[in-house]
């Protein structure tokens, strides 16, 4: 008991981000909503035998349930974005195979397909490098909509459904 303690007073003496302290309120509803989302999600990922998914199903799913007031979280960015990744990132293994320059490639334009559209969501960029470094899952495009779309679709309909029964402001706009 002592080392959490210890451990617990050295985590205090930190010094404090230059954000305001979250209320507890908010940590209970983000817990709740990434267990239901990253749940629902991970369950499907392992039945469709793509446990990779968890990357950035993980990464979307602290954004949009942890910073749902980011634009980054918002659900344009978060459709659009993954959209965007999986028909870079399969494209890019359909006309290069998977290398390592072909991986950053992938990655690369997906960030420049998502900052051209508005639409930019970090976690997205994993789902290109995903798609280059597996083939799309050696789905090839169905990838793109099965498990990535039908993925972030869930993440983002248990962000709405979770915010509306929690009164929280999410999202701040839709497209």
């Amino acid at each position: 008991m002592s080392i959490i303690n210890s451990i617990y007073n050295q985590i205090k003496g930190l010094p404090r981000a230059p954000q305001p302290a979250i209320p507890g309120r908010e940590i209970w509803i983000t817990l709740i909503a990434t267990t239901i989302g990253l749940g629902i999600t991970g369950a499907l990922a392992y039945k469709w035998s793509c446990p990779m998914l968890a990357g950035p199903f993980g990464s979307t799913a602290t954004i949009i349930y942890g910073a749902y007031k980011a634009p980054l979280a918002q659900p344009r960015n978060v459709l659009l974005g993954h959209f965007l990744s999986a028909l870079t990132g399969v494209a890019v293994y359909d006309f290069f195979g998977t290398t390592w320059w072909s991986i950053a490639l992938g990655v690369a334009i997906a960030t420049i397909f998502m900052a051209a559209t508005y639409s930019m969501h970090p976690p997205a960029g994993a789902t290109a490098y995903v798609a280059v470094l597996t083939g799309g899952l050696g789905q090839g495009y169905s990838f793109i909509f099965n498990p990535i779309l039908i993925g972030v679709f869930i993440l983002t309909l248990v962000a709405v459904l979770v915010s509306k029964v929690a009164k929280r402001d999410y999202p701040s706009h839709w497209w």
